[in-house]
C-alpha cells in the first residue's frame, strides 16, 4: 500500500511540477494580443522558440538601430540606453531582415535565466531575435508571432 502512495504521489508531483512548468513557460498575449514585457531583472519564465504568424506577404520586419548592430543584446558590452523602457521609435529603425510566415525564431534571453524584452516609446513590446546579420527586434504580438511550446530544462522546442 505504501509503495502505491507513493506512485500516485510522484505522478502528482511530476503533472503538477513539470506539467506546470511547461505552461507556465508559455507567454500569454493580453488582450491587445501583446506579449507582456517582464520586470527588469525578472529571472526566469524565458521563452526562447517563436515561430511566425504573420499574414503579410513581404514577412514579418526585424529591425535594429544602426547604432547597437555591432553588439550583442544579451553581452556585457549591451549599453544600458538599450533597454530604456519607453524610449525608442524601434518601427523607424532600420530593416535588417524579414521573416516569413511559418519560420522559426530564437529570442535572445539573459545569462541568468530572464526574457529580454523592450518597450518602445508607445509602451508596445519588441523582442530580440538572433539572425545571421546579429540581434535584432520584432514586435511581440500575437498578430506576428507566437510561441512553440519547449522543454523547460533543455528549451529545445517540443512541436
Amino acid at each position: 500500500m505504501k509503495a502505491e502512495s507513493k506512485i500516485v504521489f510522484l505522478a502528482a508531483a511530476w503533472i503538477l511540477g513539470i506539467g506546470a512548468n511547461l505552461a507556465s513557460a508559455i507567454p500569454v498575449a493580453n488582450q491587445q494580443g501583446d506579449y507582456p514585457v517582464p520586470p527588469a531583472r525578472q529571472r526566469g519564465n524565458r521563452q526562447v522558440n517563436w515561430v511566425v504568424v504573420d499574414s503579410d506577404s513581404q514577412g514579418l520586419n526585424c529591425r535594429m538601430a544602426q547604432k547597437f548592430r555591432s553588439i550583442s543584446v544579451d553581452g556585457l558590452d549591451a549599453p544600458a540606453e538599450l533597454f530604456e523602457r519607453n524610449k525608442h521609435k524601434i518601427s523607424q529603425w532600420p530593416v535588417v531582415t524579414a521573416f516569413r510566415r511559418g519560420q522559426r525564431l530564437q529570442a535572445v534571453t539573459g545569462n541568468n535565466a530572464n526574457q529580454i524584452m523592450i518597450a518602445d516609446s508607445q509602451g508596445k513590446p519588441w523582442l530580440p531575435v538572433s539572425t545571421d546579420k546579429g540581434n535584432c527586434f520584432v514586435r511581440a504580438n500575437s498578430r506576428f508571432i507566437k510561441p512553440i511550446r519547449e522543454n523547460p530544462t533543455t528549451l529545445k522546442p517540443l512541436e
